[in-house]
């Protein structure tokens, strides 16, 4: 994700709201994320991100292929597979022809 940030020149934001025509990425100013554990990290950001991207029913390309060495196991999931998961519980299936994740 860095790289796709870097290369598309996107601002460091927290507004969730939808971007027609374009990207919608997480991508939280360093000052607000220093030190966050990965529970603050999920409630505080994340979460809300993909409560927002869920609300619009945005279909979600992925970046990275959701297999196990990505995702994680079932009991020790990376934050990635939390994000995964949550959006299949949510409705959402991983179209493989498109690399998306869409209802």
């Amino acid at each position: 994700m860095a790289d796709i940030i870097f290369e598309l020149n996107l601002p460091k934001s927290t507004n969730f709201g939808s971007k027609p025509n374009g990207f919608n990425i997480l991508n939280v100013p360093d000052n607000l994320t220093a030190g966050l554990t990965d529970a603050q990290w999920w409630t505080n950001y994340n979460k809300p991100f993909l409560d927002a991207a869920i609300a619009r029913g945005d279909d979600i390309i992925l970046a990275t292929s959701p297999t196990e060495k990505y995702l994680g196991a079932i009991l020790s999931r990376t934050t990635f597979g939390k994000e995964f998961d949550y959006l299949v519980g949510n409705g959402y299936h991983f179209d493989a022809l498109t690399k998306m994740m869409v209802r």
